[in-house]
């Protein structure tokens, strides 16, 4: 079978062709405002602090030039958006403000204070958010940092941390952590962690991170440049909750105002502004892009309706005064007449989504009807923010079937399906392999390529061992990628052809990293432990352990029986058990508890009671492959 990337074929050409005539490819304004306020350029790689390895190459993208064309087998549309997004170094957004842009997914934005410098959001790795700051302190400021700012509970605004504050600095009180919500940490650490390795395997087909830079493989994230390569992700608790709207704060002699938009794009997030600086940021609820309201990697689905609520509020609270929007993402912009049209615009794309959405809905129509149906207005479908380079229309409207409606279509077919497996073998016993591969090819060489997939994905899956039906169904997914404009989409159609000819990968990075799950406040810890549990060998266990968590006093009891783990604050006189030790050590019995006994002769923990009960835990945890198949049985 090829394992190499075929060129686009002559369906996609065209179709690539004739999408350069739907989108206003002369419009270059954008490419200005986004080198607006260059200060300097990255001054090389970001390079991994414990091998040397090439976290982020900074020329790696260099063929995505201003000048060149969009290749065949590139959307013109997804093209510019990257070329924009490619240029990366130290930019002055404003007076006193300054963002370190595209050596990570995300932006590092920092405040100038009168004593101090506040970090807004700090990237999703702390070698890149290293290099920003190092940028910062030869170009900008060497003042101290006196706050570190997270807009949301997502990884790529968190993960830097340690790259921009000493941990001591916070621990002290020296330096507060300001972040949005009630619940910052379980929604921060449960969504990255809990099902981290399922989300891990999508995010690489999502973000392409087994594809080659060029214009046959991965053209950026749309939103920002690529996602790093085996990042350390860093995490650091905030101690400064904001929790409702109107809440304020002097950092450094800058006063800081905040609006609560929980429930958006993030299931904790904030807006900021800055009136002294006239300076304001919505986070991730309004980008030059689209954004998900379920997102392809995997996550809570997102509520476009509130998207839109807290959009308006911004603009009732601050729309006549502010003059710049700096996000975490992307480039700003400027101007109170286009940031307002800007924040109103993607006000409207996400009430359209969601209005239009429920209407079809109430007539009746599914979820993947009503994407087919469903177009923008113009005035929306032709801004460039709202074009589809993180979310698309087409998965945001079924989204908000989803989040309104739940994950039935209410077509009585799909409630009880066969499985796919079973499914497939079927439709083959039924058409005939021949007749199918026939068909395939057929839909392919008539461009054809979404019923191509469809119908080899019954070969595929009948028979994984069919090479024929693999590389066919490769090829069709290869040429959906490249006429994909949304980067997501083109992630996934053109890893799907890899992994069908090459076979599965090993995720180059993982959501779960150790800070991460040592952050875990001890009630998600349970939920981490517990996701673990294999239910039908747990079906008739007993476990019963007591907990002391020595750092804190925490004390908590934890019980398996009925193939589930349960756990409560408290000790439980019938626990046949007791462990005693810090949060972190506690961790790693929890999590490989077969390990215990060696933590307990380091003097780590303390076992009193019957040790055994972690033998039994750990006779009942399950593994998952970080490399699970997807597009194969």
């Amino acid at each position: 079978m090829c394992t190499q990337p075929k060129p686009p074929d002559a369906h996609t050409i065209s179709a690539n062709h004739a999408a350069r005539e739907r989108y206003a490819m002369d419009d270059v304004e954008d490419f200005a405002l986004s080198a607006r306020g260059l200060i300097a350029e990255l001054p090389g790689n970001v390079l991994s602090d414990s091998d040397g390895s090439v976290v982020f190459d900074a020329a790696a993208l260099d063929y995505i030039d201003d000048d060149a064309p969009a290749p065949d087998s590139v959307n013109p549309s997804l093209w510019r958006q990257s070329q924009q997004i490619r240029r990366g170094g130290l930019f002055q957004v404003t007076d006193r403000v300054y963002q370190v842009r595209n050596n990570d997914i995300a932006n590092l934005t920092i405040i100038e204070g009168e004593d101090g410098l506040i970090a807004i959001d700090c990237m999703a790795g702390v070698e890149s958010a290293r290099q920003g700051m190092a940028m910062i302190r030869e170009h900008v400021s060497d003042k101290p940092i006196a706050a570190v700012i997270y807009t949301h509970t997502h990884i790529d605004h968190y993960g830097g941390v340690k790259g921009v504050v000493d941990p001591d600095d916070v621990a002290s009180g020296k330096v507060p952590i300001i972040a949005p919500g009630h619940q910052f940490d379980k929604y921060a650490i449960g969504e990255n962690v809990v099902a981290g390795n399922a989300m891990a395997r999508r995010a690489s087909y999502a973000f392409g991170s087994h594809l080659p830079l060029d214009p046959l493989g991965h053209i950026t994230c749309g939103i920002g440049v690529v996602s790093t390569k085996g990042p350390v992700v860093s995490y650091i608790s905030p101690t400064d909750l904001i929790t409702e709207t109107g809440a304020r704060r002097e950092i450094a002699g800058i006063e800081f105002e905040f609006l609560y938009a929980p429930d958006t794009e993030a299931p904790e997030e904030m807006h900021i502004w800055i009136p002294e600086l006239k300076a304001l940021t919505c986070a991730e609820n309004a980008n030059h892009t689209l954004h998900n309201i379920q997102t392809l990697r995997g996550a809570r689905t997102r509520d476009a309706r509130n998207f839109a609520r807290y959009l308006d509020e911004t603009l009732e609270r601050w729309g006549d005064e502010a003059e710049v929007h700096y996000g975490p993402h992307t480039w700003p912009v400027w101007g109170n007449r286009e940031l307002v049209g800007f924040i109103e615009s993607q006000r409207d794309a996400y009430k359209y989504i969601h209005d239009q959405s429920l209407r079809l809905a109430n007539k009746g129509y599914t979820p993947l009807e009503a994407a087919e149906a469903l177009e923008l207005p113009d005035e929306l479908r032709l801004a460039w923010q709202n074009r589809g380079y993180h979310g698309t229309l087409h998965h945001d409207v079924r989204a908000v079937f989803t989040k309104e409606l739940g994950m039935w279509d209410g077509d009585p077919v799909s409630l009880h399906p066969h499985p796919p497996v079973e499914a497939a073998r079927r439709y083959v016993d039924l058409i005939g392999a021949p007749a199918i591969l026939a068909e395939g090819r057929r839909a392919i060489e008539e461009g054809d390529h979404r019923w191509a997939v469809e119908i080899l994905h019954k070969l595929v899956f009948a028979d994984p061992s069919d090479t024929e039906a693999r590389e066919l169904q490769a090829d069709a997914y290869e040429q959906m990628g490249y006429q994909a404009e949304g980067p997501q989409w083109r992630g996934i159609f053109l890893t799907a052809a890899k992994e069908l000819r090459e076979g599965p990968l090993p995720p180059p990075f993982t959501t779960a990293s150790e800070d991460s799950i040592l952050g875990m406040p001890i009630d998600i810890l349970f939920d981490f432990v517990a996701v673990q549990i294999d239910g039908d060998k747990a079906a008739d266990a007993d476990i019963r352990v007591n907990l002391t968590f020595s750092d804190s006093d925490a004390r908590w009891t934890m019980w398996v029986a009925r193939g589930v783990l349960n756990a409560r604050e408290h000790h439980a006189d019938d626990a046949r058990a007791t462990i005693s030790g810090p949060k972190a050590a506690l961790t790693g019995a929890l999590l490989r508890p077969g390990a215990a006994s060696q933590l307990a002769d380091s003097g780590a923990i303390t076992i009193d009671g019957d040790a055994s009960e972690l033998d039994k835990l750990a006779a009942v945890l399950d593994t998952a492959d970080p490399s699970f198949p997807i597009v194969t049985p």
